[in-house]
């Protein structure tokens, strides 16, 4: 199997990909399934449900949360395989609420400087199940090799992801395990038995971030 385990519609505010143009172009990287991990909203699964009823990708329900502590964003959270939308908040209280649901509970690009690094990783590194090892957004390959370093040497499972959001992205940045179903790569995750593979984005990717944000180019 193979999964892009970070992947955002254009349901996130910065992002242009619209559902059907992920399911097409994950189908043509030859992804077995996606996660969808939109910031703070669910909103896309509705529709990717009706896709993989017609175009038989499956794909996981996750969320990248934002973390916040004293009033600033603290870092982010993903929660995969998850049944409802979490609100923004301390980490423990974004942990429980994933715990609730039984999701599996990631850290993104936890020590990228430039987005959101986390802040204060080791007072929760026992109360996750994994970290992303491998972003491709991340502008260097320093923040991928600490995050992996970090992950084996805390005995955390490997998540891993193109963190698209643009088309062009997806499938830059992927798991693989071994079987045939989501539980299948579910079990995987927690049992440690993932391996990441992918490439780094083109710095100008964040462009289309900005572009998004501002409302200067239409999803496609």
């Amino acid at each position: 199997m193979k999964i892009d385990l970070h992947v955002h519609s254009h349901y996130s505010r910065d992002a242009l990909s619209k559902p059907e143009t992920i399911v097409a172009r994950a189908k043509a990287k030859g992804l077995t399934a996606v996660a969808i991990t939109d910031h703070s909203r669910c909103r896309a699964w509705p529709e990717l449900e009706k896709l993989t009823k017609k175009e038989g990708l499956p794909f996981v329900k996750g969320e990248e949360i934002k973390v916040v502590g004293n009033g600033k964003i603290t870092g982010e959270i993903i929660g995969l395989f998850m049944n409802k939308e979490v609100e923004r908040g301390s980490a423990p209280e974004i942990i429980d609420s994933l715990r609730q649901q039984d999701a599996i509970i990631t850290i993104p690009h936890p020590f990228d400087i430039f987005r959101n690094e986390f802040k204060n990783i080791d007072a929760i590194a026992k109360k996750v199940d994994a970290i992303e090892v491998f972003n491709s957004r991340c502008v260097t390959r320093r923040f991928n090799r600490k995050a992996k370093d970090y992950a084996e040497s805390h005995n955390l499972g490997f998540t891993a992801g193109s963190d698209a959001h643009h088309p062009s992205e997806i499938g830059n940045a992927f798991v693989e395990c071994d079987g045939n179903s989501l539980e299948d790569l579910r079990k995987a995750i927690l049992k440690k038995k993932t391996t990441v593979a992918g490439k780094k984005s083109s710095p100008f990717v964040h462009g289309f971030t900005t572009l998004a944000k501002f409302n200067l180019m239409r999803p496609r």
